[in-house]
């Protein structure tokens, strides 16, 4: 005799979100059958935002794309699921459906809200201000290449996904580019990316520049139209100049805290005394 499962293991669905979907007329059983779905994807993924695309859902329901797009919709106008862009990815979160993570950060919310001086909630706001900004680490053109494997029907698992997240993390978006659109233009299933020994850019990455204005921390590089891009910590420029160059010209490692036209600034100071 089979053992029978814990409730805990079990999918409820309240009477009240039966109720709401009744309401729908025709559309009640696509309205329960989509939500079941969602909701048995958020306990395999032991999480109540599962990532479940529309053409994976389009597969495991056996549906047109049409049909999960109208339902899905029709879901979300009636306040059952929240389409949650988390990074560069798309979750379906089912707000009336908590995790003992999710109960345990309210229940430690409440408990800080309730004991928590006022001042420190003032500093620990200002921490966050002059928290400083990181270099570069999520691959943000990784939806693009899913959109990419789903209109060419290439199978793709959450491994795969975790895998492609992992090869394209803490690299530049000049970087990302060249990787994915190759894969994209030769028609491959899987892209490949430049080692970081290898890379032309990712040695960029963390310097600075002394230009008119000081350029903090090099955090990201894009190219657009024969243009680059430039993100620091401290402010965003663009130039038609390579990055090997300028940095070449302009560059100096923040360790060293010395800028290049300072030093040579006081070159030709010191210059200038000699003559006299």
């Amino acid at each position: 005799m089979e053992a029978e499962k814990p409730l805990e293991d079990l999918l409820v669905i309240h009477p009240h979100t039966l109720q709401k979907f009744m309401r729908q007329g025709k559309e009640f059983a696509n309205l329960l059958a989509l939500y079941t779905f969602y909701s048995y994807q958020a306990k395999l993924q032991k999480t109540n935002q599962p990532l479940s695309t529309d053409e994976f859902t389009r597969k495991g329901m056996n549906w047109a794309i049409d049909r999960v797009k109208k339902t899905k919709k029709l879901l979300k106008e009636l306040g059952f699921v929240v389409v949650v862009q988390k990074g560069y990815y798309s979750y379906i979160q089912l707000p009336f459906i908590y995790t003992k993570k999710r109960v345990g950060e309210l229940l430690g919310k409440m408990v800080t809200n309730l004991t928590t001086p006022k001042t420190l909630k003032k500093e620990n706001l200002k921490a966050k201000k002059e928290k400083t900004p990181t270099p570069n680490n999520e691959p943000i053109l990784l939806k693009n290449w899913l959109e990419y494997c789903d209109k060419n029907s290439i199978r793709y698992s959450k491994n795969n996904v975790n895998s492609w997240h992992e090869k394209l993390k803490n690299r530049s978006t000049l970087e990302q580019k060249e990787a994915l659109y190759l894969a994209m233009s030769k028609k491959w299933k899987n892209f490949y990316i430049t080692p970081v020994k290898e890379s032309k850019y990712h040695q960029f990455l963390g310097q600075s520049l002394m230009l008119e204005k000081g350029c903090d921390t090099l955090i990201d590089i894009d190219c657009k139209e024969k243009q680059f891009y430039y993100k620091f910590k401290n402010r965003s420029i663009s130039s038609s100049v390579e990055p090997e160059k300028l940095f070449a010209k302009h560059g100096y490692e923040n360790s060293s805290k010395k800028a290049p036209i300072v030093e040579e600034v006081k070159d030709r100071i010191f210059g200038l005394f000699e003559r006299f």
